[in-house]
């Protein structure tokens, strides 16, 4: 998968029109940051040299907030938070889980996850390290400033857009069970990663 999203965006940085504009959404299996860096300096280098912008954009959520809205995803599969958080624990740090934390999918995306056994420490300088080098915004929530900052570089007029991929059901737990999500989110580094 990120040999073809390698591909398609070396393909959308080529012979860029004077009034065009191109996009291309980095999710699920696309781009591993961590070890594809040199990408990010390719693709930047090539738009540039044609006198176009290139913009990369991030908007992050509360680490812990991002968390609890993940656990939705263990509804489906009928999973204990225990079970579905498992993969955090410090002693899996390598193991894939049903969902990414913010700092895991900023480095590693879906693909293997912490394979050279970084501490949290030298996975959140890293991450910091890639978002100062190639991230032009970088906005933590606040959904209508990272709108305002974007049509601001772009010179589009805003417009609304009705909210999507929203949640409507109960996402209920005890003290002890957040104070476990709490635990392994800090663990894993993304609490010093948003806090950074």
């Amino acid at each position: 998968m990120e040999a073809n999203f390698i591909k398609g965006m070396t393909n959308q940085t080529q012979r860029i029109g004077p009034d065009e504009w191109r996009f291309v959404h980095a999710h699920g299996m696309s781009l591993f940051p961590n070890a594809s860096e040199a990408y990010l300096y390719q693709w930047r280098e090539e738009v540039e040299s044609q006198g176009c912008a290139f913009v990369v954009s991030t908007m992050l959520r509360d680490a812990i907030g991002h968390t609890i809205s993940q656990t939705k995803g263990m509804i489906k599969p009928n999973l204990t938070l225990d079970e579905f958080l498992s993969h955090l624990e410090p002693e899996n740090y390598n193991e894939r889980g049903l969902f990414v934390t913010q700092l895991d999918y900023l480095l590693y995306n879906m693909g293997p996850r912490n394979v050279h056994n970084a501490t949290k420490d030298e996975k959140v300088r890293r991450a910091i390290e890639i978002l100062q080098r190639h991230f032009d915004v970088v906005s933590l929530g606040d959904h209508d400033r990272f709108t305002d900052i974007m049509n601001k570089i772009t010179g589009w007029i805003p417009k609304k857009k009705q909210a999507s991929n929203i949640f409507g059901g109960d996402l209920n737990y005890s003290y002890a069970e957040l104070q476990h999500i709490k635990s392994v989110t800090e663990s894993n580094g993304d609490v010093m990663f948003i806090d950074a």
